[in-house]
């Protein structure tokens, strides 16, 4: 349900808003998504006319575990969390979140500014640390970033993935074919360590290239370090 909007909400509000207005939700139904976490009922009603105003959609709580209550984000999302909140604080938020296996953008915005809450912050695994109040270009510019740097990371997941599922279904002659090619072996030269004549080794050659859907050995290399890739 769409919260109503009260600039005289006080701290200690206990409600908050799980979803934009439906006619918000449908006009930006392909921008990402803002969670803000903030427990300022001011600082939320004016973060979320700024997201808005920039196209996103905008979910945000007043504590850590009200947003813990609700699904976890996924897709476009970045998370903007404060680090003072009641209750759970911002940091331990993240560190939760990360222990879960959450790999969602987060920006975490303080009112103290100190060095070792920020190094904190950072190891953690907070995209950026940024003071209040924030100045709007870098707020905005910081959230945009960090969108943009988890999909291009979920993109070379996605690529890591297929790559690693056409290396799959190879056989385990065409997989030991495939390391002596990784190695520079020519194909005499492959039949003459595995035993077979090179008319069989050029066949198996031929049938794993297409099973990963490369047609040179440049390619199935760079297709087999991607797929060696852990992260």
């Amino acid at each position: 349900m769409c919260a109503l909007r009260d600039p005289d909400r006080s701290r200690s509000d206990a409600a908050h808003s799980d979803g934009p207005c439906p006619a918000t939700s449908q006009k930006l139904s392909g921008s990402a998504t803002i969670y803000l976490i903030e427990d300022d009922a001011a600082v939320r009603e004016a973060s979320r006319d700024m997201f808005e105003a920039e196209g996103w959609r905008v979910r945000d709580f007043f504590s850590a575990e009200a947003f813990l209550a609700a699904p976890r984000p996924a897709g476009d999302v970045c998370l903007v969390i404060d680090v003072m909140l009641p209750g759970m604080n911002g940091l331990t938020l993240l560190e939760n979140l990360r222990a879960e296996g959450s790999v969602a953008p987060a920006i975490m915005l303080t009112g103290l500014g100190d060095a070792a809450t920020a190094v904190a912050a950072l190891k953690t695994g907070a995209a950026d640390f940024i003071e209040k109040p924030a100045d709007r270009t870098a707020l905005i510019a910081s959230i945009s970033e960090a969108i943009k740097g988890a999909k291009e990371l979920r993109t070379q997941a996605l690529l890591r993935d297929k790559a690693k599922a056409r290396f799959r279904v190879l056989t385990r002659r065409e997989s030991e074919i495939l390391a002596l090619m990784l190695d520079g072996m020519a194909n005499k030269n492959i039949a003459a360590d595995l035993g077979i004549s090179q008319r069989t080794v050029e066949g198996h050659r031929a049938r794993l290239m297409h099973k990963c859907g490369v047609k040179s050995l440049p390619a199935l290399m760079e297709l087999y370090l991607l797929a060696q890739q852990t992260s």
